[in-house]
């Protein structure tokens, strides 16, 4: 178990930098002027980095023997995770208003559908997370499926901006990159006949949201966003 807690460190150590490579060009490199952010951009940002800090930091204090110290920083998961969930909402509700006008209807009410899986699959993982919390195998897992969801906004813009992708094929490739990474660890999970649920459950629902990412265009899910932005947006 000692290499399992120091294994997700450096997962996420390298989760974390992929996402600063990506948010390079769009945000970090702006440093102090941050002409493009508003205060919702810098407070959701600030809100996941300590997110990703925090799942950094717990797997190596268990690693460590630091159990106690591992408990009392999770205190911080029951204030960042709300507000990370409302901070996901007001992200997606400021993008579709800053798309009004600019961009067309139909596009907007795609990148809706981004928003919505982001905010739905976050509240899902966590929730899991806390409810288990008491269930270390379960626990760790969907707190790293939570980690996981940094990889798509992160590295799928650095595949736009370094390798001059769209978003719709960079984000297409950040979904398989997940899946697979979910899929590998629940075959070792498999191997090892360990609970396969925790991880089905994540690759399941990842799987959703990669479906409802191609599944932007169609008719059902404009209706859909149409009515999710006029009702709260």
């Amino acid at each position: 178990m000692d290499k399992v807690y120091r294994n997700t460190s450096i997962f996420m150590l390298l989760i974390i930098i992929g996402v600063q490579w990506g948010f390079y060009q769009s945000y970090t490199s702006q440093f102090p002027q941050f002409k493009n952010a508003t205060p919702t951009i810098h407070v959701h940002g600030a809100l996941l980095m300590s997110w990703m800090l925090l799942l950094l930091v717990q797997p190596l204090l268990i690693h460590t023997g630091r159990a106690h110290l591992h408990r009392k920083i999770g205190i911080l998961g029951w204030v960042l995770g709300p507000a990370i969930i409302v901070s996901l909402f007001l992200i997606g509700q400021s993008g579709y208003w800053r798309g009004v006008g600019n961009i067309s209807e139909h596009e907007n009410q795609t990148f809706i559908a981004l928003d919505f899986r982001g905010l739905v699959s976050f509240a899902i993982f966590w929730t899991l997370a806390m409810i288990n919390r008491k269930n270390s195998h379960a626990h760790m897992r969907y707190m790293i499926a939570t980690g996981l969801l940094a990889i798509g906004p992160g590295v799928g813009r650095g595949l736009i901006f370094y390798f001059g992708l769209d978003i719709y094929a960079a984000l297409t490739i950040t979904d398989v990159f997940d899946l697979a990474i979910v899929g590998v660890l629940l075959g070792i999970d498999i191997k090892r006949r360990k609970n396969i649920k925790p991880f089905l459950l994540v690759f399941t629902v990842l799987l959703v949201g990669a479906f409802l990412w191609q599944l932007k265009d169609s008719a059902a899910w404009q209706a859909y966003a149409k009515w999710y932005a006029g009702m709260f947006y």
